[in-house]
């Protein structure tokens, strides 16, 4: 993701995960993160983005104790494995929340951006350097898990629904099936004048 053409999301019904609140809602209208520390971390980019007319969704049980949480701020229940119709899904990664939303919110097609499920081979764990923390690879098998409640559940709870996985060598996840991302830039959102062949 480090060079892709954010441009291409724009006006599109875009679901973002936490740091996606760094970038403009006219790309990304929706972040969601799962992790209640992520809002103390990065209150001031969430502010900014909701202020620019972005949407925070969170299913953190910690909002649903927690007095004085932001107006701006939706908290859903969580549940903890599989899908939920009343519930946000968590599965122990925020990319599985945003896909119960993405289907709660009524799309058929889901496709993922970043989904890497692993470091890079320099070791990297995201695109961006907006977070502090260290990810512990061990964490990766247990998202890779997290997904397979989701699959489970889609079938029964949100059948003839499909999620496709966009990357182009990269994603360790092997739960839904793959397109390339770069193709399907190239021929779904903007055709090939649009992107250097840099990326």
């Amino acid at each position: 993701m480090k060079t892709f053409p954010w441009d291409v999301l724009r006006g599109l019904p875009v679901i973002g995960c936490n740091a996606t609140c760094y970038l403009s809602p006219e790309l990304v209208p929706w972040t969601v993160f799962g992790d209640a520390s992520f809002l103390d971390n990065h209150r001031a980019a969430l502010e900014t983005y909701v202020g620019k007319g972005g949407q925070v969704v969170t299913n953190s049980s910690h909002f649903r104790k927690k007095p004085n949480v932001p107006p701006w701020l939706k908290v859903m229940s969580k549940l903890h494995h599989g899908l939920g119709y009343n519930q946000l899904g968590w599965n122990g990664n925020t990319g599985a929340s945003a896909i119960n939303l993405a289907l709660l919110m009524g799309a058929n097609l889901v496709y993922l951006l970043g989904f890497d499920m692993g470091l890079s081979s320099s070791g990297q764990a995201n695109y961006h350097n907006a977070y502090n923390h260290k990810v512990n690879p061990k964490a990766y098998p247990r998202f890779q898990k997290g997904m397979g409640y989701v699959v489970s559940d889609m079938a029964k709870m949100f059948p003839g629904a499909r999620v496709i996985n966009l990357e182009d060598g990269t994603s360790k996840l092997t739960t839904f099936p793959k397109e390339s991302l770069r193709g399907h830039a190239f021929k779904v959102l903007v055709g090939s004048s649009e992107v250097n062949d840099e990326w």
